[in-house]
């Protein structure tokens, strides 16, 4: 499954991503949402990251999966939220990472590491709060994604470098 944002326009030139592309329509699976709201009524602070974030920050662009980094993988509220979601969570060991477990929540990817970033409460408190579909997420800014993104080097996110700095161009044009 694909989340993806279209945009349609009227003129060879859009009007700077038809004005930074706003999204109105994300597309969580029902667990995601109930997930999400769990989280945020248990008090677990997490950002969106990834292509997903960078969706939510009106770049033109498609991805998979969620990206979601937590302050602690250790706090017993995301358990408890991923069981009011209707799923389970898996606090990982040796090797295998943290993972949601259960319908709808396949999509989304713990984030141990965030390449590039600062220490989780500084990105925190510059991620807006966004509410998608009903439910508040904090959203890793446009800048910040790049910034990550250029610091792994991987191709895949080399590769999507041109889209998301075009997006923050016409963000920044817009305001």
């Amino acid at each position: 499954m694909f989340i993806t944002l279209f945009v349609v326009w009227s003129s060879a030139s859009p009007s700077a991503f038809v004005a930074a592309c706003p999204v109105e329509d994300f597309a969580l699976t029902p667990a995601e949402r109930q997930l999400f709201l769990a989280l945020n009524t248990r008090g677990v602070r997490f950002i969106l990251l990834g292509m997903g974030a960078a969706l939510l920050e009106g770049a033109p662009v498609a991805t998979q999966d969620l990206d979601v980094w937590f302050e602690r993988v250790d706090d017993e509220g995301i358990r408890l939220a991923a069981k009011d979601a209707g799923g389970f969570w898996i606090s990982g060991f040796g090797a295998q990472p943290p993972a949601f477990g259960g319908i709808g929540l396949d999509r989304i990817d713990v984030v141990l590491t965030a390449h590039g970033l600062e220490a989780f409460a500084a990105e925190y408190a510059r991620s807006p709060a966004r509410n998608v579909e009903g439910v508040e997420v904090h959203v890793l800014p446009l800048e910040r994604i790049i910034a990550s993104k250029r610091v792994t080097q991987r191709a895949k996110d080399l590769a999507q470098l041109p889209i998301l700095e075009a997006t923050l161009l016409a963000k920044r044009h817009e305001s």
